[in-house]
């Protein structure tokens, strides 16, 4: 089946199982555990209507620690079910905790990239798929040169032929003078460029925060990553890569609101989620000052808390999804440690940003040392995998 012909009958699917719902009726958020009991579960959604699913299964006890490997899926419109599983690593590695999560995504000829952190010896990992997704290639390292102080996951992000890989690296007993290193490739990941610095030294980086990273409509790479301004300035941190007419790396910076201020002589240890939504906006998701907001980073408009009521609990690593009638979910876990998932929390909002109630969710914890990921369905309604 060639590809025009399949990306028409996926779409034919999507329009009329859509059309079975009703669509004045606020979408559903259904919960379901990572298939084979898995964690760290990564959401893909892409062009071609198609859901793409990586997790970690932790296979191998070693010395208290769990050694695994990663897997890819994806989910069947017709079936309402996760396709079976492909191994994506070569060899067992230590799955750590939600900081070191894997990234993965689709390019412009449908390929699957992934990338991940291995600690023996410690480097990012890359691979990709073939344009059927049905093997990926042999692993591979991928960062030679700025490695020093590596405490959290690098982003990979794809714009047609584009596959941009951004990372945080320096000295960790400086966090002051840290920063954040990009390296891209022009061909589809079959080669990439050099690794060149892409943020503001004088702002630092928190050395164990996780950063997000996504190309815009425009080919833009907006990177959104936690300063570490004279040690203590945790603040979000909103970052434009664009490249001029001889290709080189052009930056810009966003003023950092009040909301996404933190004052913090410590690593907060958080992550954070881009997505875009039907419009072409992107949102950002992220934690400050031990609570989740919520930004639209493509207006001026002010960051917002998610949660109703102020959370009992410091609130973690939160994953957001839009379905095509404008309804944003977010979901994250609340009272999660260095490596406890905490309870799943979740918050449902309209077209107009309006919070729309949810059924009352009974305590439902989050694996340990994993997160959530939200997909939307080919109905338009949610679903949180945890």
């Amino acid at each position: 089946m060639n590809k025009t012909f399949s990306t028409a009958l996926a779409g034919l699917v999507l329009v009329l199982l859509a059309a079975c719902s009703d669509p004045s009726a606020p979408p559903s958020v259904d919960l379901q555990r990572v298939p084979n009991d898995g964690i760290h579960p990564r959401i893909m959604f892409d062009e071609w209507g198609d859901t793409h699913l990586l997790y970690f299964r932790p296979e191998f006890p070693d010395n208290g620690l769990y050694l695994g490997n990663l897997y890819y899926t994806r989910y069947d419109n017709l079936a309402g079910s996760w396709k079976p599983e492909m191994k994506v690593s070569e060899e067992p590695f230590n799955y750590k905790d939600p900081i070191y999560r894997a990234n993965l995504a689709i390019d412009g000829e449908s390929r699957v990239h992934v990338l991940w952190f291995v600690d023996r010896p410690s480097q990012f990992v890359y691979t990709r798929s073939n344009i059927e997704k049905s093997s990926f290639e042999s692993p591979r390292p991928i960062v030679e040169q700025n490695m020093e102080g590596i405490d959290a996951a690098a982003e990979i992000s794809s714009y047609s032929n584009r596959i941009a890989i951004v990372w945080g690296a320096g000295d960790v007993s400086r966090e002051d003078q840290r920063s954040v290193f990009m390296l891209e490739s022009q061909d589809y990941g079959s080669t990439f460029g050099e690794e060149v610095m892409i943020a503001d030294a004088a702002l630092g980086a928190c050395a164990c925060c996780g950063l997000a990273a996504e190309f815009n409509q425009q080919g833009e790479l907006i990177v959104a990553y936690r300063s570490a301004i004279n040690n203590t300035g945790r603040h979000m941190q909103r970052l434009v890569v664009t490249r001029n007419a001889h290709s080189d790396i052009q930056t810009s910076y966003q003023p950092v609101h009040a909301l996404s201020e933190w004052e913090l002589s410590s690593c907060p240890v958080s992550t954070n989620d881009i997505v875009r939504d039907e419009e072409g906006d992107h949102w950002l998701a992220y934690e400050s000052q031990s609570q989740v907001v919520k930004l639209n980073m493509s207006d001026n408009s002010m960051p917002e808390l998610v949660s109703a009521e102020p959370a009992a609990a410091r609130e973690k690593h939160p994953a957001m999804a839009f379905n095509g009638a404008g309804y944003k979910l977010i979901s994250w876990g609340e009272g999660g440690g260095f490596f406890s998932g905490g309870f799943l929390r979740r918050a449902l909002f309209d077209i107009e940003g309006n919070r729309v109630p949810l059924p009352e969710l009974e305590e439902l914890e989050i694996p340990d040392r994993s997160f959530v990921a939200v997909m939307v369905k080919p109905d338009g309604n949610f679903l949180i995998l945890y």
